[in-house]
C-alpha cells in the first residue's frame, strides 16, 4: 500500500467547521486528511485504509454512537480521537 491509501478521516455535521478542523490537523504535516459528514463517511473513504479517525464536536450521542460502531466494525484499532467543542461564552 502506499501512502496514498491511508486516511485520516474527519466526520463533522458542519462542512466549514470540519474544513477549518482538517487544516488544522493536516499542519502537523499529515498527508490524506479527508472531512465527512456522519453519513457519507463510508464513501469518503472508498476501498482507502483508515489511519485514524476524528470525531467533530458537533456530532449527537446518536451519530457517535453509530459511527464508532461501524468503525469498531470495520477495525476495531483504528485511533479514535473525540473532539470537544468546549464551553464557550
Amino acid at each position: 500500500m502506499t501512502g496514498d491509501d491511508y486516511v485520516i478521516l474527519l466526520v463533522n455535521q458542519t462542512r466549514a467547521e470540519g474544513e477549518k478542523l482538517k487544516e488544522l490537523i493536516e499542519f502537523m504535516d499529515t498527508p490524506n486528511v479527508h472531512t465527512a459528514a456522519p453519513d457519507e463517511w463510508r464513501q469518503v473513504l472508498d476501498e482507502r485504509r483508515l489511519e485514524a479517525l476524528f470525531v467533530g464536536p458537533d456530532l449527537s450521542p446518536d451519530e457517535v454512537n453509530t459511527l464508532l460502531a461501524d468503525i469498531g466494525e470495520l477495525d476495531p484499532n483504528v485511533p479514535i480521537v473525540m473532539m470537544d467543542g468546549g464551553d464557550t461564552p
